[in-house]
């Protein structure tokens, strides 16, 4: 069976005009459509038997959709009226190509016929007939005999006259479109977004740039799948387990600045700040540190020290790692980059508790001070483009789309 169906409204070119094929019968003889579904207005209505009998030269299913349409001009009826009936189409032939006849009937149906090629989810092909004189129809009188029908000599089994149906790149328009709204998506990291649009029209595309956007979106959802992607390699810059943990949720935190999902930037910068901040201190008891602490909670508020237990183990905060960095006699300079994101994270969690919201944090010199830490702590383990990882996968994906 043909791979595909054609639509077809019919012009006054068909069947046959002066002796050759109209556009309808052209696209029949040389694509083979396995059923082709006619359109006819009330008045081309009139013409139905002649274009019924040329068809009977080919082995196709015919299903005639005839209207009352009075106005060929009025494109807003065909635009309404051609999305319907090409959905039903696909409904009842899933397994086929849609073939468009952009040139039989009136400018306004094949402007709708465009339009649905531009816009539509369906896949659509459109096939533009030119004339047999390469040129205008005008003057060239309508209506001829199918038996003298030039189109049907053949040779050795081949047609003689020559194949005059092209398919004009009106694809290119749709695919303008689609892409401006993925690399859009792909900005904003919207990466499942972007794949669903990018698998809806993956026809247009290069199948690679799906795939990168899959990965993408498994990454920054920490799904460990990623791991198994064929883009890892590529992507994959830090070999230190520690640095690259970091940077991985740098980038994050990095991606919801950019996006001004700000709640997300504060709940991520704690738990990152600290995992920084504990791989800087090494390796300590927590016996070590008990008194030191104590001390610590004693001049600062008369309280003793309480260690938080989890699963077992005791669990330090960020203010705790930078008490005991001052008794482990860390640098000053880094030790105060510490200091100013637990500044900030201070400042946040007072806001937390009023009655009102402020939205105007401002994440740049938090996410400045995390950017300086990770090469304080992790120095050459930290390959340059981890700290920009999302915008190299972004700029990767732009080039293949």
């Amino acid at each position: 069976m043909s791979k595909y169906v054609l639509f077809s409204p019919i012009g006054a070119s068909d069947p046959v005009r002066q002796d050759h094929d109209g556009p309808l019968l052209h696209i029949v003889r040389h694509y083979k459509p396995h059923k082709v579904y006619l359109f006819f207005t009330k008045e081309m209505a009139k013409n139905r038997g002649a274009v019924i009998k040329a068809m009977g030269d080919f082995n196709t299913e015919i299903e005639e959709i005839i209207t009352n349409i009075e106005n060929p001009h009025n494109f807003d009826i065909f635009a309404e009226e051609f999305s319907k009936i090409l959905l039903r189409i696909k409904e009842e032939n899933a397994d086929s190509e849609i073939l468009l006849n952009i040139t039989s009937g009136t400018t306004p149906m094949s402007s709708a016929l465009c339009l649905e090629v531009v816009t539509s989810h369906l896949r659509l092909k459109p096939i533009q007939v030119i004339t047999p004189t390469r040129g205008s129809n005008a003057g060239v009188e309508f209506g001829g005999e199918l038996e003298n029908n030039f189109d049907n000599l053949m040779e050795d089994g081949k047609y003689i006259a020559p194949n005059r149906c092209i398919e004009p790149d009106i694809l290119s328009f749709r695919r303008s479109s689609v892409k401006r709204d993925i690399i859009s998506l792909v900005e904003h990291f919207e990466y499942r977004a972007a794949a669903e649009k990018l698998e809806n029209n993956k026809y247009l595309f290069n199948e690679d740039a799906l795939t990168l956007i899959q990965y993408a979106a498994l990454r920054l959802n920490d799904n460990e799948e990623y791991r198994n992607s064929e883009w890892n390699h590529e992507f994959d810059y830090n070999k230190d387990w520690y640095a690259k943990l970091a940077c991985e949720y740098y980038c994050i935190l990095d991606n919801n600045a950019k996006t001004g999902e700000l709640s997300y930037f504060v709940l991520l910068l704690k738990p990152l700040a600290e995992f920084i901040a504990r791989c800087y201190l090494g390796d300590f008891t927590d016996e070590e540190v008990k008194s030191v602490l104590n001390n610590y909670y004693k001049e600062k508020n008369k309280q003793s020290y309480r260690p938080l237990i989890h699963r077992g183990e005791v669990v330090y905060n960020l203010e705790q790692y930078i008490c005991i960095m001052g008794y482990k006699k860390k640098p000053e300079a880094i030790i105060a980059k510490f200091r100013e994101v637990n500044i900030f994270l201070e400042s946040r969690n007072e806001l937390a508790h009023l009655l009102y919201r402020e939205d105007g944090i401002n994440p740049k010199k938090p996410l400045s001070l995390i950017r300086e830490l990770l090469i304080d702590v992790f120095g050459n383990k930290v390959k340059k483009n981890s700290l920009n990882l999302y915008e190299k996968i972004n700029e990767r994906i732009i080039q293949l789309l």
